[in-house]
């Protein structure tokens, strides 16, 4: 048999695949319900926001001594280090512009969901020290209202909680 006669099948065998596969992750996972996900359609519980988080990347820029400074990492990865850095300030509580940066992006991204999103990153209990301070703990979003039916959702990224709490706008 002739090489490239197999290598010519294996090629496009290959090609193939690849083009299947490519329209499995433009197309996205589906819900749980089985229909496709659509991209653009906000997510109706809190995991499908917790996975936004965890998957969607975006890039900060902040000032560090007069001079500007860009992140870049996923949302949550973003919300884990801005704890990290209220963690670290000298003045508990007091905001970074890191921090106010992270905040401020990871709000847009969520305002364009068109459900009501809050997110609450804490910093584990041993790293904010003994007196609780407000140090180590950042909020986005609204909180719910009482009467909304809210849908939850925690996960950790670098030792840092992120509560996810979702309901409708």
């Amino acid at each position: 048999m002739d090489v490239r006669g197999v290598s010519t099948v294996v090629d496009a065998s290959l090609c193939l695949l690849l083009v299947s596969a490519s329209a499995l992750v433009l197309s996205g996972p589906p819900t749980a319900d089985g229909t496709p996900r659509q991209h653009g359609v906000a997510p109706a519980s809190a995991d499908e926001t917790a996975e936004l988080l965890a998957t969607a990347t975006a890039r900060v820029n902040y000032s560090v001594d007069g001079r500007t400074r860009t992140a870049h990492d996923t949302l949550a990865g973003l919300l884990a280090s801005a704890v990290d850095a209220d963690v670290r300030t000298a003045a508990p509580g007091a905001s970074s512009t890191f921090a106010e940066a992270v905040i401020g992006k990871v709000n847009r991204q969520l305002g364009r969901l068109g459900v009501g999103v809050r997110v609450v990153a804490r910093a584990p209990p041993g790293r904010v020290g003994p007196d609780e301070s407000p140090a180590g703990r950042l909020a986005v979003g609204p909180a719910s209202p009482p009467d909304a039916d809210v849908h939850a959702a925690e996960f950790v990224v670098r030792e840092v909680r992120l509560a996810v709490r979702t309901w409708s706008a």
